[in-house]
C-alpha cells in the first residue's frame, strides 16, 4: 500500500490529525502537523530539506495482526527517522554523535507501540530540533 499525497487523514484516540505511512516516505511542508504514523516494520520516514519550515511527528502506530482480534497489535514497528545527508537533528542528549546525516530510531530492546518524536525546523533555528518526544530514541552512532 503506497503513500499517496493527500493521503486519508483520521483521528487518533487523543484527537490529533494522522496519516498512515506503509512504506518509506520523504516528508513535505504538506506533511507539516500531521501524525505520520508508521504501521509497517522497520519504514524510514526521511525528513525534508531544512530549508522546509513545518514541525512533523513520527509516531509508531505498531504493526496490526494479520489474523486475531480487529485492531490488535503484534509488535512495535519501530521506524528510523533520516535526515538529508548534510542535515542534523539537535537535541535529545541521547548516544551517538550528534552530527550531518545521523538517523534517530527506538532501539529494538525498549521499542513500544505509540513511541514518538515531534521535530521541528524554523526559519530562525537554521535546522531540525527535537521538540517532544515518546520512547527512548538513540541516534545513529
Amino acid at each position: 500500500m503506497a503513500n499517496p499525497a493527500f493521503s486519508t487523514r483520521y483521528r487518533l484516540p487523543d484527537g490529533r490529525l494522522a496519516v498512515n505511512v506503509t512504506e518509506a516516505k520523504t516528508l513535505a511542508a504538506e506533511d507539516s502537523g500531521l501524525v505520520q504514523n508508521v504501521t509497517v516494520a522497520s519504514v524510514t520516514v526521511t525528513l525534508p530539506a531544512t530549508a522546509t519550515v513545518g514541525t512533523w511527528t513520527i509516531r509508531d502506530g505498531g504493526v496490526k495482526a494479520t489474523s486475531g482480534p480487529a485492531g490488535a497489535i503484534v509488535t512495535p514497528s519501530n521506524p528510523t527517522v533520516d535526515p538529508n545527508a548534510s542535515d542534523t537533528v539537535a537535541g535529545l542528549n541521547v548516544e551517538g554523535t550528534e552530527a550531518d546525516g545521523k538517523y534517530l530510531k527506538v532501539s529494538a530492546s525498549n521499542a513500544r507501540f505509540g513511541d514518538e518524536i515531534t521535530i521541528t525546523n524554523g526559519p530562525t533555528n537554521g535546522g531540525y530540533i527535537s521538540r517532544a518526544v515518546l520512547g527512548d530514541w538513540e541516534r545513529e552512532a
